[in-house]
């Protein structure tokens, strides 16, 4: 190996020894000539480099100008569409026209005539205004052994809102004259005049409020309202009744506060009241007339926390009764709820009183076949607890359910006079009543095409003074459905189930006892009642409709001997302008 590495090298350098030049400068030189004899380390001298360095020489060259041009070249592509699918647009519908007013009108069996009109203003963020008028009137047609029993209601009534930037005022003046007469007792034999038996309410009503709508929450809403009335009757029995009230509203944070406050005011003047001419025996028998004036005073403070999907409400109610002497009472105002699962269900539970006016007009809306002199007390609500659950199934069905127990003193209950009628004319005695009532809703909407309601009320009564609450029912049960077919035809339908009432006659009865009390207690069948009506929607504007009223044929009273009408129909037509 050794010995083939110096003879390659050997040759390299022979090689190299011819191929030696040598250099030479102007000034002198040096030679770079080397004779190697043997082995020899040899090394490279450092290397020599001139300091002559070349002189740049510029050069300028004339280019010239440079042009060019581009040739245009529209590209060949190929152009394919593709389906695509319509997109949907919700489009605004404009707003349906409203008309100024309508007339309703039509006649029914037993010689029943009918009218209802409206003119109101249309939409208007500043004003609105209107009037109604409504007349119905009916000439017997009940079943049994009874008196004339015709009966007329008359209304008409005006209206106007007037809204500013940051309050509403409005107003309504009502006048309404209603006639009935006292037909519960069996005529023969007796020379009775219709005119006789009348009874006429003649009310002019009067209702304003102011109102405000401050948006900012740090401000104090309020609404301030008066109600005032005069009542008269053919007996020349009166009343005056003037409620002046006012409402404060304010939030703060969580926080909800309302302040109520009310001063009723009621003047009853009530005639005496003399026996009718057809009865015997009364010389010297008169119900005696009376004045009394009353006045309640309410206060009654509340907060509202709302805290998630739990509220709470907690206030005080008082009140201050002056008539003869002052009394005075205080009532908790409770209220808790909890919503579950986004108000799909919505527990809840409350305990309340309050003071209810009692007055002539309040009870002759309740029964208007009774004397025209009667005592006037005041219902006292000592407690009313209630407990239950609410809530939406969904957005079209909704439903409610409750227990409630509730204290009334002084609740007025009516039974037939004898002293100066027949048993057609109701007295009223005054007990304190204890109620428990089972209360069930349920509600159904889609949209304007289907809607029906359903509310079921069963009660269990306990009087202290009296044997029972005389003529309240033992339940209540309400159905009502609306359908709409093809826009044209307007179905309807309202059913109505009314339980057993106890109710007590001072005149012997069949073959009912007398009971400790001297009085003959019976009980009044429940009854069923069933309406339906029709309407054909020929245009929007002109429109025919017929209504049937309890087609059940029930024979039953509305009070005890007052029995109420027999099937009635009633066809007609309404007209939009």
């Amino acid at each position: 190996m050794r010995s083939t590495f110096k003879y390659f090298f050997a040759g390299v350098l022979l090689i190299w020894g011819f191929d030696a030049i040598a250099q030479e400068e102007t000034e002198g030189g040096f030679d770079q000539t080397q004779v190697i004899t043997g082995d020899r380390s040899l090394s490279v001298q450092k290397a020599f480099k001139m300091s002559v360095l070349p002189d740049p020489i510029d050069i300028s060259v004339d280019l010239g100008s440079l042009k060019y041009q581009l040739i245009p070249r529209r590209p060949a592509m190929a152009i394919s569409v593709d389906s695509i699918q319509p997109a949907k647009v919700k489009v605004r519908e404009p707003l349906e026209k409203l008309y100024h007013g309508y007339v309703k009108a039509g006649v029914g069996t037993f010689a029943t005539p009918y009218i209802e009109g409206m003119y109101t203003s249309t939409r208007d963020r500043d004003l609105a205004y209107g009037a109604r008028f409504r007349h119905m009137s009916s000439h017997d047609g009940v079943n049994g052994p009874v008196a004339f029993s015709g009966y007329n209601q008359n209304l008409v009534e005006g209206w106007a809102k007037k809204v500013f930037s940051k309050y509403s005022l409005q107003s309504k003046l009502t006048y309404e004259r209603n006639g009935y007469h006292y037909y519960g007792f069996d005529p023969q034999d007796l020379d009775v005049d219709k005119k006789d038996i009348r009874q006429t309410f003649d009310i002019i009503d009067l209702d304003a409020n102011w109102k405000s709508y401050y948006r900012d929450s740090s401000r104090i809403n309020h609404d301030i309202s008066l109600d005032a009335y005069y009542m008269g009757d053919r007996y020349n029995s009166s009343e005056f009744g003037i409620k002046a009230g006012g409402n404060l509203q304010s939030i703060r944070g969580d926080l909800f506060y309302n302040m109520d406050a009310s001063f009723d005011f009621l003047s009853s003047s009530l005639a005496a009241v003399d026996p009718f001419d057809y009865m015997n025996d009364t010389t010297g028998v008169q119900v005696l007339g009376y004045d009394q004036n009353n006045a309640i005073l309410e206060l009654a403070p509340q907060v509202l926390l709302t805290k998630g999907d739990f509220t709470a409400l907690a206030g005080i109610s008082i009140f201050g009764q002056f008539t003869n002497q002052a009394k005075f009472h205080a009532f908790p105002t409770l209220e808790v709820s909890y919503s579950l699962f986004d108000d799909v269900f919505v527990p809840y539970a409350g305990l309340t009183g309050e003071v209810r006016r009692t007055s002539y007009r309040s009870l002759t809306a309740r029964n208007p076949y009774m004397l025209s002199s009667v005592a006037l007390k005041n219902e006292v609500e000592k407690y009313n607890f209630y407990a239950g659950i609410r809530g939406a199934i969904s957005d079209r069905m909704s439903f409610n359910a409750a227990l409630s127990f509730d204290r009334v003193d002084d609740m007025a209950l009516f039974y037939n006079d004898v002293l100066v009628s027949t048993e057609n004319r109701f007295g009223v005695v005054y007990d304190d009543v204890k109620t428990f009532t089972i209360l069930g809703e349920l509600s159904y909407e889609f949209g304007t095409k289907w809607e029906a309601a359903l509310r079921g009320e069963l009660f269990s009564y306990d009087t202290d003074a009296q044997k029972e609450a005389w003529h309240l029912p033992s339940h209540r049960i309400g159905l009502h459905g609306k359908y709409s077919l093809f826009d044209k035809f307007v179905i309807g339908a309202d059913l109505t189930w009314i339980g057993k009432r106890q109710v007590f006659s001072f005149l012997p009865v069949g073959d009912v006892a007398q009971n400790d009390d001297g009085v003959y207690q019976l009980e009044l069948d429940g009854y069923v009642d069933l309406s339906l009506s029709v309407e054909y929607r020929y245009t929007k504007r002109l429109s025919a409709f017929i209504e049937a009223n309890n087609l059940t044929g029930t024979k039953y009273d509305i009070y005890y001997r007052f029995p109420a009408q027999r099937v009635f129909l009633m066809g007609g037509a309404k007209y939009s302008f």
